[in-house]
């Protein structure tokens, strides 16, 4: 009987132990780093807006945490605030310059490979879309970009 208990007490100290252990260290993720991976020039290669496609050869560049985006007829210009911590990843947009200028855009991203896909709501509203994807109910706009080449 007295092993019965010692052993379980040594058991308990055990676990006591490893509950104790710090957890290994993960480096957070920084948007800094998320800003310099994102730098560069973006060939539009789709852009929905309220579930339809949009014909869109237009480019999307990113230097710092400034973008511009070359519509043609438009030259949108602002700033990109980022939080990779959150899931999925944040993307804001403050819009300094062209047919929106003044409105703030929340939105979402995500980054694989060559491949930027955001997801954003209306300009001027403040529904941050949870998911990838546009509809005519939800009003998102949902853009598809590729790293141009060099």
């Amino acid at each position: 009987m007295i092993r019965h208990v010692t052993f379980a007490v040594g058991l308990v100290c055990l676990a006591g132990f490893a509950a104790a252990a710090p957890a290994p260290k993960v480096a957070p993720k920084d948007d800094k780093a998320d800003l310099k991976k994102l730098e560069g020039d973006w060939a539009i290669e789709s852009w929905t807006q309220f579930g339809a496609p949009v014909g869109a050869n237009w480019t999307w560049t990113i230097k710092g945490d400034k973008y511009t985006l070359d519509q043609g007829t438009n030259l949108e210009e602002g700033t990109l605030k980022l939080d990779p911590k959150k899931e999925p990843a944040v993307m804001d947009l403050e819009i300094t310059g062209g047919n929106c200028k003044g409105k703030d855009q929340p939105g979402i991203y995500k980054l694989e490979g060559d491949t930027l896909t955001l997801c954003f709501g209306w300009p001027g509203t403040t529904e941050r879309p949870t998911e990838f994807r546009s509809t005519a109910e939800n009003r998102w706009i949902l853009i598809t970009l590729k790293r141009a080449k060099k």
